[in-house]
């Protein structure tokens, strides 16, 4: 009874704080909007909210708009009111609505400040008027619900899945323990080598993905900011944990990347424990642990805010766990795979396709008679469980292309992409292998081939069939492989190591093997100095991967670090967008720096892109500007956006312009990109301007050159 009430009361504390991010009723917004504001909309508002603060009780403190979401926040007498401003339809619970737009307002807003209230629903304006249906059976029925979030949103979903996976692991976790404790003394010493392999690999795991530099995986991927939702176009399940962190712990940016990193470090234990449900030894488990340890793509990814981290994370503990439905009747196991499937999905919906390889495993890799305690369930049996996986991988994939990829507007893989992939399947790896960085490294793919080798020697056609398979299910579908996108295509392929180490990890049997006899005085040696001897050359050849930069990823640490050493209260950060409204290709080169943890590094901070066509609103306070990559762009590298490279240029120059004389920081940095876009390195600046006229400001020119925390 006490272990119940024990289960009991976890899980009343985990839904309290896994609650679904937004409530039906609590106004915000909405997860995503298919309208934004133009940017002549934004700087009307601006206008007009200013003239009204000037001459009104209440002052106007600061307007904030990123993407479709609008916050205006006024102050009087100490009192801070934030109204919600966006398009129809993308305001929870509006205070009002107008043709286009709506708002939302506390109550209070409209007796502390009556005159701002008018202003702002008078930008928003009225409702069009409707004509009432008079003819019985015309009048339409209204639902006496709100209209809020439903059972159907992602966050909601994510939210219950994250709960529905931490009781399924706590019941599969407790029917493990007391099956262990029912074991005998070789079981039991057996799971212990086992369980002190994977925990001391995991501490190996996290010594590079806390050496390397934190960064960015792409040319933008922000967490979650220090309040509110901020974008979410995938990472429903992202955004759920993240924001269980932030509710348990200061949120700063440090706090952020180490939860990447530890959530990258523990794939490795997974991955041990994937090799051992295949009949794998010990030594195979060790061979697959040290190479994906140090594999520079899981490394570099996993010290970045990619999401792709946590989805690969959770479809590899999805593998894992399904393994177990080989050998166990109950439908725990079952439902903790669905489960944790859902959560993949639900963090990056591009990594759907590949989930499908998991029961391939079941079916085809059943270890060798010869593998210590081989009590898989009849192919049948498994056959119907795969059914069952594949079942349920297909209804969420419908959910995901409803609710994320439509809503997303993200495109879909091309048909020469796919064809292309289909022809580079096997010879990508040569590729991602012999060129710098070399993202694959070598030590890793000569022990794919060794291990394949080994595969093949010991007739494991299951394994070696069910392993290929997977490898195309993994790339074709997308249409991206490795032979191009360098680190940001290869984050796509959550799945894509795994599979390779499993392989790889052939070669720790055949040493297994080879050891016995006459050899086996020498096993624990051997196999001793083997696996330092991987760790080591791993190493080396990994370093190349772990350092390298991409501009994108200078720049952002070249803002960090200036933006990190001034007192920035009030300050509004002026840039040009990477990415135009011109129905153009994207540059994927440069950094977008309100889309990137940046918002962490200085949260106090306002971002605010430079307009098209007009000059930005920065009359008065502290403004600082920054000048990218994007700024130094050759246009004939860019040949697919013509018209975007203009209006980069044009909005450059007006920047430039409107930063004065005095530059804060400036450096150069590399040209190393997925496109050539540059003659010669780029060279970023940061520029301030500072009026001391401004009311509540009390900062210096010396504080914005830094130094002043």
């Amino acid at each position: 009874m006490s272990a119940l009430v024990r289960v009991v009361l976890t899980v009343l504390a985990l839904l309290t704080v896994l609650a679904p991010a937004r409530a039906s009723a609590a106004p915000g917004f909405t997860e995503t909007c298919e309208q934004a504001l133009p940017k002549e909309q934004i700087d009307d508002l601006v206008d007009r909210m200013r003239a009204i603060g000037a001459e009104g009780p209440c002052a106007l403190g600061r307007v904030d708009t990123s993407m479709f979401r609008t916050q205006i926040e006024w102050r009087r007498d100490g009192d801070v009111l934030t109204v919600l401003l966006g398009p129809r339809g993308c305001v929870v619970e509006p205070s009002h609505e107008g043709e286009d737009l709506a708002y939302y307002a506390a109550p209070e807003f409209a007796e502390l400040c009556p005159e701002a209230l008018a202003g702002v629903r008078a930008f928003v304006g009225e409702p069009r008027e409707e004509l009432v249906p008079v003819v019985r059976g015309q009048a339409p029925e209204l639902s006496s619900e709100a209209d809020g979030i439903g059972l159907a949103d992602p966050l909601v979903l994510a939210s219950a899945a994250w709960l529905a996976a931490l009781i399924l692991a706590a019941l599969a976790g407790l029917g493990a323990w007391r099956e262990l404790r029912a074991a005998p003394a070789s079981a039991r010493e057996d799971a212990r080598r086992w369980g002190l392999a994977m925990a001391g690999l995991f501490v190996v795991a996290l010594v590079p993905r806390f050496v390397a530099v934190a960064s960015l995986g792409n040319w933008y991927g922000p967490f979650l900011p220090a309040e509110g939702l901020g974008e979410l176009r995938f990472g429903a399940s992202s955004a759920v944990l993240q924001a269980l962190v932030r509710a348990l712990s200061p949120w700063t940016v440090g706090v952020a990347f180490g939860l990447v990193r530890v959530t990258g470090a523990l794939a490795v234990p997974l991955i041990v424990l994937v090799v051992r449900r295949l009949g794998g030894s010990l030594s195979a488990g060790v061979v697959a642990g040290v190479l994906l340890a140090l594999a520079p793509i899981a490394v570099r990814l996993s010290a970045s805010s990619s999401e792709h981290v946590l989805a690969g994370t959770l479809a590899l503990a999805a593998w894992a766990v399904w393994l177990r439905s080989a050998t166990e009747v109950s439908v725990i196991p079952r439902l903790l795979s669905a489960s944790l499937v859902l959560l993949a999905i639900l963090t990056r919906v591009d990594c759907w396709p590949q989930l499908c390889l998991i029961p391939l495993w079941t079916i085809f890799a059943k270890p060798s008679p010869a593998a210590p305690d081989v009590r898989w369930q009849p192919l049948p049996r498994r056959l119907g469980d795969a059914a069952f996986f594949w079942l349920s991988w297909a209804l969420i994939g419908v959910y995901g292309w409803f609710q994320v990829v439509l809503p997303s507007n993200h495109p879909g893989p091309e048909a020469e992409g796919i064809r292309y992939t289909a022809r580079v399947l096997f010879s990508q790896l040569w590729v991602a292998t012999s060129e710098p960085p070399h993202w694959i490294s070598p030590v890793c793919l000569a022990c794919v081939v060794l291990g394949l080798v080994a595969a093949l020697l010991a007739k494991r056609w299951g394994l070696v069939g069910a392993a290929l398979l997977s490898w195309a299910l993994i790339f074709v579908p997308l249409g991206r492989n490795l032979t191009h996108d360098g680190l940001t295509g290869a984050r796509y392929f959550v799945l894509a190591l795994p599979v390779l180490v499993v392989v790889a990890a052939q070669l720790g049997d055949a040493a297994e093997g080879w050891l016995r006899g006459p050899r086996a005085r020498l096993r624990r040696p051997l196999l001793g100095a083997g696996a330092v001897a991987l760790a080591v050359l791993g190493t080396l050849a990994a370093r190349p991967g772990w350092r390298h930069e991409y501009t994108f990823q200078a720049e952002y640490l070249f803002l960090a670090e200036a933006l990190d050493e001034r007192e920035l209260d009030g300050c509004t950060l002026w840039f040009v967008r990477p990415r135009q409204p011109t129905s153009e290709p994207d540059l994927d080169c440069c950094l977008a720096p309100d889309r990137s943890p940046l918002g962490l590094v200085a949260p106090q901070l306002r971002f605010r892109s430079m307009p098209n066509d007009r000059e930005p609103s920065d009359e008065q306070g502290c403004h600082l500007y920054y000048r990218g990559s994007l700024c130094d762009i050759d246009p004939a590298l860019a040949p697919r956006v013509p018209r975007g490279v203009a209006r980069i240029h044009a909005q450059c120059e007006r920047l430039r312009t409107r930063g004065g004389e005095e530059v804060l920081e400036r450096r150069e940095v590399t040209t190393d990109n997925l496109n050539e876009r540059w003659r010669q390195p780029p060279v970023v600046e940061l520029f301030g301007r500072f009026d001391s006229d401004a009311p509540s400001e009390s900062r210096t020119r010396d504080d914005l050159r830094g130094g002043s925390r």
